[in-house]
């Protein structure tokens, strides 16, 4: 697949998003500062470096406009709100008592973190003594005990703990406190929904692990200058990247990790329609407008002015596409040369009166 075959929809981004994002704030939250962590941050670099890198050696074929990649464009940023701002958890959903799911209630443990790599052992043995294992209980479980062990790193992390800020209140949307302690300094975080997006690195680097100690890696794992802050999963080939994630989908990590993820996420499950979107919101969100707008990136829909000339875009000089023009909203054949010829229109069977509908005058009669 080439760049200029992804489809380039302004609103693709939002529309692929597990939050249900509107277009506003798909913008807005690439355009924002979003504080993260390094390890956070660096990881979902490393992921929209492999997806979407960038092609210096295009550049003499098809032109400057196909040398940046993912990261010109701050990409990993929506990938992180997005997470962030996937699942609220409402107080009346959670119970004090361990172990008791009534209903809809679930214990508050299911939504609490804490891995503390700062003790004697291995970052491993920080994750087993979470999920009360030990690499013994791992040998039962077909692991690799002493290999995921050799090669499972956090990077500079040192405490990882996710916890409800206050569950006081007997009803209401609950926040939770997101702590992230490195060698030299603690990153915290106040968030209204769950943090998916730091818990979601640590399940990538021992996802990373696992894939290393199984030998699916083809090519030799190194650390990574350009993603100082990741661990393990920054730590593989850029395409060795992307096959450890679909590990995830079709690879069988889930089941076999299961007993070392379930403390970290509270639905393993979604592990694999997290990589799906990953995949989804690379392609569509790369090529979205949004870094047109300049000031006004963060505005409502009816404020946002294209502050860039149209045809300077990013996504607009990869794709040929001029900018609102007459006939693009009904003539989809410029999405991929020679194909999807749009069918006559009297063969459509449209009623006589379209009033409020999406109609374009002097298009053409076939279209």
């Amino acid at each position: 697949m080439t760049r200029r075959g992804v489809m380039k929809g302004v609103g693709g981004i939002a529309a692929l998003s597990m939050s249900n994002a509107t277009l506003a704030e798909a913008q807005a939250a690439v355009a924002d500062s979003l504080p993260s962590d390094p390890h956070t941050a660096d990881t979902y670099r490393s992921i929209v470096d492999a997806i979407v890198p960038r092609t210096p050696e295009l550049e003499d074929e098809l032109g400057p406009e196909h040398v940046p990649g993912g990261l010109d464009v701050e990409l990993e940023k929506f990938l992180i709100w997005d997470f962030n701002h996937f699942q609220e958890i409402r107080s009346e959903m959670v119970t004090e008592k361990a172990g008791s799911s009534t209903g809809l209630q679930m214990p508050r443990g299911t939504f609490e973190v804490t891995i503390d790599a700062t003790g004697p052992g291995s970052d491993l043995d920080a994750v087993l003594e979470l999920a009360d294992l030990s690499l013994l209980d791992l040998a039962d479980l077909g692991l690799d005990g002493d290999a995921l062990e050799e090669h499972l790193t956090f990077g500079p992390v040192e405490r990882f703990e996710v916890a409800f800020e206050d569950l006081d209140a007997a009803e209401g949307a609950a926040n939770f406190e997101i702590r992230v302690t490195t060698s030299d300094e603690e990153y915290h975080q106040v968030l209204r929904n769950y943090p998916y997006a730091p818990v979601f690195t640590v399940v990538f680097d021992l996802v990373a692990a696992e894939f290393l100690a199984r030998g699916q890696n083809e090519e030799s794992p190194a650390p990574n200058g350009q993603f100082p802050g990741g661990g393990t999963f920054t730590r593989l080939a850029p395409r060795d990247r992307l096959r450890c994630l679909w590990t995830i989908v079709d690879g069988g990590a889930v089941d076999r990790l299961d007993e070392l993820l379930s403390p970290m996420v509270p639905d393993v499950g979604i592990l694999k329609f997290v990589v799906m979107a990953i995949n989804g919101l690379h392609g569509f969100g790369y090529y979205t407008e949004w870094s047109g707008y300049g000031s006004t990136k963060t505005a409502t829909p009816n404020d946002r002015e294209l502050e860039t000339p149209a045809g300077e875009v990013q996504s607009r000089r990869q794709s040929g596409y001029p900018g609102p023009a007459p006939g693009y909203a009904a003539d989809w054949r410029h999405a991929v040369p020679g194909g999807f010829k749009d069918p006559k229109a009297k063969n459509l069977h449209l009623p006589d009166d379209l009033s409020g509908d999406d109609v374009l005058d002097g298009v053409g009669g076939d279209s």
